[in-house]
């Protein structure tokens, strides 16, 4: 996960409370409320960072029918169908990708173990004070989309399927540096990068000189 900040639009939230009045849900699935979202969240999952394919418009914190929540500009992110399926309603509350307060990337660590046959990702919270509770459950969604752990089968190809592109990613990423394309080094670790969030820990981990200050 990477920090994603929202633009402040009040035009849109006044598109959104139109939409309220009716409750006509389809007012986040066009234009321009999707054309913002997708704007802001680089056209990919806040949870996996996968470039949004089945694409969702997932309500962050569950709204349970409360409509000031449903109609919330705030309230909308952009995720993929597979990280939106498994969180549905269950996890909450989270730490948020929007607030620069929450630290997102510093605070949940994902690795690659590249040991096992099929590669598994090795999730490590590293919670700030007082966001230990958002932390826990942010490592414990991450683990049943990306990991597929306590999830049906067939939410657990659709995380295997993640961490072969993720694998691929992360391959990708070590050749530039074998290669010295430090240009693409750089691309792979931007806000609008594939798995940017990974990427960046892998450096962390393995080449720090190669990490970006700015991003963490």
């Amino acid at each position: 996960m990477i920090f994603s900040p929202k633009t402040k639009n009040a035009d849109l939230q006044v598109i959104l409370d139109s939409a309220k009045v009716r409750d006509r849900e389809d007012v986040y699935r066009k234009d321009p409320v999707l054309q913002q979202l997708i704007d802001d969240f680089h056209g990919k999952c806040y949870l996996c960072e996968d470039e949004a394919v089945g694409i969702n418009i997932e309500h962050f914190e569950p709204h349970k029918d409360v409509k000031e929540k449903k109609y919330d500009w705030n309230n909308l992110f952009y995720s993929c169908g597979h990280c939106n399926n498994v969180k549905l309603a269950q996890f909450w509350p989270l730490l948020n990708c929007t607030s620069a307060e929450d630290h997102v990337w510093e605070s949940v660590e994902i690795a690659l173990d590249q040991s096992e046959f099929v590669p598994v990702l090795i999730i490590t919270p590293h919670p700030i004070s007082g966001k230990e509770l958002e932390c826990q459950n942010t490592c414990q969604l991450l683990e049943k989309s990306l990991n597929g752990k306590d999830a049906k089968p067939i939410k657990k190809q659709g995380a295997k399927v993640l961490r072969m592109r993720i694998q691929r990613t992360i391959v990708d990423l070590t050749k530039a540096i074998i290669c010295g394309d430090f240009v693409k080094v750089e691309e792979m670790q931007s806000n609008s990068a594939p798995f940017a969030g990974i990427v960046r820990w892998c450096l962390k981990t393995n080449w720090p000189d190669l990490l970006k200050q700015q991003v963490a």
